[in-house]
């Protein structure tokens, strides 16, 4: 009797958790505070995350471009590539200005091209630069999709501000600039020859550089990497040009890895 009475209530104990299909209510209770304490902290530590992913792909990229470019001049006598985004509008010819989609208005500057400065870019490969659009709905994807335009002295490039390129060439890439040097910018585009499957091409797609600072999304502001070319005067009818390096866009006009760096880790601070 004593056993029958003990099998029934071990069926009925085994029925009654038997059927049932969920969390009570204290166990979801305490499911949802781990999940919620989980989320606070993956949202806190994520713009931190984000810009760590975003230093880290520019410090890859930075080296990566250069090696290429200074790989490619050595392996073509000095050629550092060709149709490089002008940074200037024009449709026809290069003879506008710097749009304001393009970061680093208190740096930059537009400047025209003598013949002999004309005749250095074209000796390391620079024939023909792709022109801006004026205003674009698209700062990065749709600024310089018109057709290459054939450099000269009507051409007008964008070019460091004097004082400026003192600061940014010293602290960025350790280089004193010569006075009487005047340091070109331009973008490293989709019509770039070194991008693309063409025979001279070393990039399968131009990079692009996505910042955390919404104020420089790729949309609103021009986010392809930029690279320096310094044209030297050697005489009143010569001169002669060379690549500097590449570097970072932004909206305070250009800066190298290490500067990228500077600013990360003193926002940490």
């Amino acid at each position: 009797m004593l056993a029958t009475q003990s099998s029934i209530y071990q069926d009925l104990h085994d029925l009654r958790y038997s059927n049932r299909s969920g969390l009570s209510l204290l166990e979801l209770l305490v499911v949802l505070t781990i999940l919620i304490a989980l989320g606070g902290i993956v949202v806190s530590t994520l713009p931190g995350m984000l810009r760590r992913t975003q230093v880290a792909t520019a410090a890859a990229n930075i080296p990566e471009i250069d090696a290429t470019i200074r790989r490619n001049a050595t392996l073509t006598q000095g050629q550092i590539g060709n149709r490089f985004d002008s940074l200037i509008s024009g449709s026809a010819s290069l003879d506008g200005g710097i749009p304001d989609y393009i970061g680093g208005s208190e740096i930059f500057m537009a400047a025209s091209l003598s013949a002999s400065e004309t005749q250095a870019l074209q000796s390391i490969g620079i024939t023909e630069l792709v022109p801006a659009i004026a205003e674009t709905l698209n700062a990065t994807f749709g600024s310089h999709d018109q057709l290459p335009v054939q450099i000269g002295t009507d051409t007008r490039v964008c070019v460091l501000e004097s004082e400026a390129a003192l600061q940014i060439l010293l602290e960025g890439w350790n280089f004193e600039p010569v006075e009487e040097s005047k340091y070109l910018v331009f973008g490293l585009g989709e019509q770039c020859t070194l991008v693309g499957a063409g025979p001279k091409a070393t990039f399968s797609e131009p990079p692009v550089h996505f910042s955390d600072d919404r104020d420089q999304s790729p949309e609103e502001m021009y986010s392809r990497y930029l690279i320096l070319v310094e044209v030297r005067p050697l005489s009143d009818s010569e001169s002669v040009a060379r690549y500097v390096g590449a570097g970072i866009p932004g909206k305070n006009g250009i800066h190298s890895v290490s500067k990228e760096l500077e600013i990360y880790y003193s926002d940490q601070n």
